[in-house]
């Protein structure tokens, strides 16, 4: 993201967002006050990502896709890529809360990184996640952390996400929740939101992580929440979040986060 698009794309959020009080709609006044209107706690898994920032190690990697701020090259500290390259502790606990408010069982993660934003997503252990990682190096870390804190509940597969997600769309009979944070381009965006399009019903929830990194993105974003099956768009800025339900007026909502 150049520092102008940043500067710009955020002045623009800013101006827009509301907060609870704009909010007529029941359900998207219920998800704002219960989930991201709660106040950030400390937990026993953002002391996993303090221990990934004092890391000492360094891992090669292929560099797919686009969207990382850290170091280009093919070896990389393992604490840059906590400090910079992850999901921010107050993001990464929305996903939780997310899943929690929607009763999310089948949720697939694309782009596992170190495996933070997943141990948030499987905190539940009736859920089932299945994450996608294209760096073995990054996944080899991901799964270590996972067997540390005892989770079950995660399948873990190690792969370009182009080559392995149309076999696990297949093998879905739905999706409940699903987590976009791989590939940071217009067209790997557009690709991976409708494969996973075959697998929604009325209580799916999609969020989109890095939705105004690039211009490709904030318009890859505009396409997703104009889509027919789209009836409630929410931009906080770093995340966008879509639904599904038809009950559910057509809306799009800048939210204060």
């Amino acid at each position: 993201m150049s520092k102008i698009h940043r500067v710009t794309s955020y002045l623009s959020y800013w101006l827009n967002a509301v907060n609870e009080h704009s909010l007529q709609a029941p359900f998207i006044y219920d998800l704002y006050k219960k989930v991201l209107k709660k106040p950030i706690a400390p937990d026993a898994i953002n002391e996993v990502r303090k221990r990934l920032e004092n890391s000492t190690h360094q891992v090669h990697v292929n560099g797919y896709g686009a969207g990382s701020e850290v170091d280009n090259g093919s070896m990389r500290n393992v604490s840059d890529i906590a400090k910079y390259g992850i999901t921010k502790h107050k993001y990464a606990q929305l996903l939780e809360r997310l899943i929690e408010y929607l009763e999310s069982e089948k949720i697939l993660e694309l782009g596992t990184s170190l495996g933070v934003n997943t141990l948030y997503m499987s905190k539940n252990q009736n859920s089932k996640v299945t994450t996608i990682e294209g760096e073995e190096s990054l996944l080899n870390i991901a799964e270590s952390v996972f067997e540390a804190q005892n989770r079950t509940n995660i399948e873990a597969v190690c792969g370009n996400i182009d080559d392995v997600l149309p076999e696990i769309i297949q093998n879905q009979h739905k999706l409940d929740f699903v987590f976009f944070d791989a590939n940071h381009t217009k067209e790997a965006t557009l690709n991976y939101f409708s494969q996973c399009l075959k697998r929604v019903h009325d209580k799916t929830c999609f969020v989109f992580d890095d939705i105004h990194w690039s211009t490709e993105m904030e318009e890859a974003w505009d396409r997703i929440k104009k889509h027919y099956e789209v009836t409630l768009s929410i931009d906080i800025y770093q995340m966008g979040i879509v639904c599904f339900n038809p009950e559910i007026r057509k809306q799009d909502y800048i939210l204060e986060y």
